[in-house]
């Protein structure tokens, strides 16, 4: 049975919160996007299409774990801390390429593949049939074990299952049309995704250019403050218009420096620094352990003193 070489991932768009009889609802997952093409071997995909088999060893067996052959999975490569997905953690696999760092990782932050959608058996193409009835395919053709779990879902109460994601610090929810096709490569709003995400003031320390880019401003350098001491927060590009790029670099212009106001300031090639006197809003999913923003949004200027934006009030 031939399988495709490659599949795109079928995306999802933003959306709110939202409830309706017509969607199917289950937590988005906190990890590396997986299409799992299964025969008589395992082979992994990522969503850039790039082959990460070499990197999970624990799932080279899920093909044995399956009632049918000819078959091509998707879903999410996760890394648990205290029972609940840890990007952070993932992200050492996700970085381990050697084979000596591979084993060292499998062993300290092993991951687990959560499926949510069939794609192929037995060598023929589902992608035209309902989610509902791939789901019910999926359900009787997989036998779950410590590396490989089926993602519930849950009908209809997308706002209380977003709740409860919430209140678990869990990643957001992700709400599918019972009906939808299986469309590779496109973003389709017959998936949408509500994200669980958090804000916080900073202090504008400088902003960086990309002559590949934005040749004015492409992104702005980020930090908080810690006792005396500015600790550096990354960096934000997301969310600003030219409009507000325009309006940034007038009030900027009197406040540049020769020296960065961080004490830890990132590594960068083109970078103006400012004296720390603006303060701006920024949406974010997490920060990393190294004082970094996932997912970043730049929501606009505040006005706030500098110095009440504290690192200890980012979470």
């Amino acid at each position: 049975m031939k399988l495709p070489l490659t599949i795109p991932p079928m995306l999802a768009v933003p959306a709110p919160p939202f409830d309706s009889p017509a969607h199917l609802f289950e937590i988005k997952w906190d990890g590396e996007r997986c299409l799992a093409f299964l025969t008589t071997g395992t082979r992994l995909q990522s969503r850039n299409l790039r082959d990460i088999t070499f990197q999970y060893p624990e799932l080279a067996t899920i093909h044995r774990q399956l009632r049918k052959n000819g078959v091509v999975l998707d879903g999410e490569i996760i890394a648990l801390e205290n029972g609940k997905p840890s990007f952070f953690r993932l992200q050492s696999r996700m970085h381990a390429t050697s084979e000596q760092r591979i084993k060292e990782e499998r062993l300290t932050n092993p991951v687990v593949y959560v499926v949510f959608d069939l794609l192929y058996v037995e060598g023929k193409p589902l992608l035209h049939l309902p989610l509902s009835r791939r789901r019910e395919l999926l359900d009787a053709l997989l036998i779950p074990t410590e590396h490989l779990i089926i993602s519930t879902c849950h009908p209809e109460q997308g706002r209380a299952l977003f709740q409860q994601v919430a209140a678990l610090g869990l990643e957001g929810v992700i709400g599918k049309e019972k009906n939808s096709p299986y469309l590779p490569g496109k973003r389709s709003p017959a998936w949408k995704k509500a994200r669980v995400t958090k804000s916080a003031n900073f202090v504008i320390g400088g902003y960086t250019t990309n002559p590949h880019g934005r040749g004015d401003l492409s992104a702005l350098v980020l930090g908080a403050y810690e006792d005396e001491a500015l600790l550096s927060y990354g960096l934000v590009g997301t969310g600003l218009s030219q409009a507000e790029i325009t309006h940034l670099l007038a009030l900027f212009a009197p406040l540049t420096r020769a020296q960065s106001p961080l004490v830890d300031p990132p590594r960068l090639a083109a970078v103006t620094w400012l004296e720390p006197k603006l303060v701006c809003e920024v949406e974010y999913l997490q920060v990393t352990a190294d004082r970094r923003l996932r997912h970043p949004l730049y929501k606009g200027l505040r006005p706030v003193a500098p110095r009440e934006c504290q690192a200890a009030d980012i979470k």
